[in-house]
């Protein structure tokens, strides 16, 4: 198939990724993304073992390695600082269970993967027609471009999906996210930790080149728009009295390296295949971000996507099949992690002590079989 055309919208870590895999398989693929460059403050981006597999099955795992941070335990805490239970699940392969590393690091190795010439910036789309054979794109620059198939990697809030579907909606998850990196922290060792507590959930984690990234969740009414102009100082007076350091860690991260969200959630698709068009990652299943489960379906979707266009009599086939499996393992992902976000989430000081006692009481084998159903991926690929 490697005369087929394939287009795909959107250059982030999904489109990116769906056209580093496909063009290793000989597949003629192009990126189209809207932004002109990277902008604004870097993040920090926590990926779960079935990303570091898939970037295997990429060959793109030595790069990744060596430029991020690895562990195999995340310590989950009361806001005290008590651990109350621990996710370790290991490997009978050996792979990591958490890569940790900046966004911009991942988005320049995968850039920088791609064939010179097929990843075109500055193209925004703002309609596409569909026909049986082909699919004429159109730019607000006013160019367009032509492909036999689409692969809508355009995010949460996809114009193709809007398109396709315009029933489906996002939704506000009820939560707001705060991001923010810290260059040269002055703690002696850094792991791998979330805190839970009645004020929200607290995570930290290692960077590579002395940095620290931390991110903060917190429940929010319908509107946020208050919190949107928190700075460090409103986020230290929300956690004062968590454990340390994240009291510290909020003194030193500057106003301007702190990123804000809203975080939408999409409610279920029944199908990611239209003829001639697929939608992938969050332009699909946007969901929370649990587990660094994220970015991470979308890297491991990548893979299988390619297996498929690459093995399948018809990329038809390969959509078909495609869907069939990920509506199976997006559910199986949401029911695995679904009872750590409603835990998580838990607020009020009796419960968060019920909550807490629940999960120190639960052996190592129940979070270890949830976490491997997760991060373990199908062989066939």
């Amino acid at each position: 198939m490697a005369h087929v055309r394939i287009a795909i919208i959107g250059g982030g870590i999904s489109g990116l990724c769906t056209a580093v895999a496909l063009q290793k398989k000989g597949i003629y693929t192009e990126v189209y993304e809207k932004a002109k460059e990277f902008i604004g403050p870097d993040t920090g981006i926590v990926l779960s073992g079935n990303a570091i597999r898939a970037f295997y099955i990429m060959g793109l795992s030595r790069q990744m390695l060596t430029n991020g941070v690895t562990t195999n335990h995340c310590y989950v805490k009361s806001h005290s600082g008590e651990v109350i239970t621990k996710f370790d699940y290991h490997s009978p392969s050996h792979i990591p269970n958490y890569l940790f590393m900046k966004r911009s690091t991942i988005m320049n190795i995968l850039a920088g993967a791609l064939l010179p010439g097929s990843l075109h910036i500055n193209k925004e789309l703002i309609d596409f027609e569909q026909n049986v054979h082909t699919i004429k794109l159109n730019f607000k620059d006013g160019c367009t471009a032509e492909a036999e198939y689409l692969i809508g990697c355009d995010g949460a809030d996809s114009l193709i999906r809007k398109k396709l579907i315009p029933e489906s909606q996002l939704t506000l998850s009820g939560s707001v996210c705060w991001r923010g990196i810290i260059d040269n922290p002055s703690f002696s060792e850094i792991l791998y930790t979330e805190t839970w507590g009645p004020r929200g959930r607290f995570g930290i984690t290692p960077m590579p080149g002395n940095r620290l990234y931390w991110y903060a969740f917190k429940k929010a009414a319908s509107s946020t728009t208050n919190m949107f102009n928190w700075n460090p100082m409103d986020l230290l007076f929300n956690f004062f009295y968590y454990h340390d350091p994240i009291q510290q860690i909020l003194e030193n991260t500057p106003s301007e390296n702190i990123i804000f969200d809203e975080l939408f959630v999409l409610q279920p698709l029944e199908h990611f295949y239209y003829g001639n068009i697929l939608l992938v990652g969050d332009s699909a299943h946007a969901s929370m971000p649990n587990i660094g489960q994220g970015a991470s379906q979308a890297i491991e979707e990548a893979a299988y996507l390619s297996k498929w266009i690459s093995t399948e009599d018809s990329i038809e086939k390969a959509f078909e099949k495609y869907e069939l499996n990920r509506l199976t393992r997006m559910k199986l992902v949401k029911n695995e992690t679904k009872v750590y976000e409603l835990a998580a989430k838990v607020d009020f000081p009796i419960l968060c002590s019920i909550r807490n006692k629940l999960l120190q009481l639960a052996p190592a084998g129940y979070h270890n079989e949830k976490l491997r159903k997760v991060v373990e991926i199908n062989d066939e690929i």
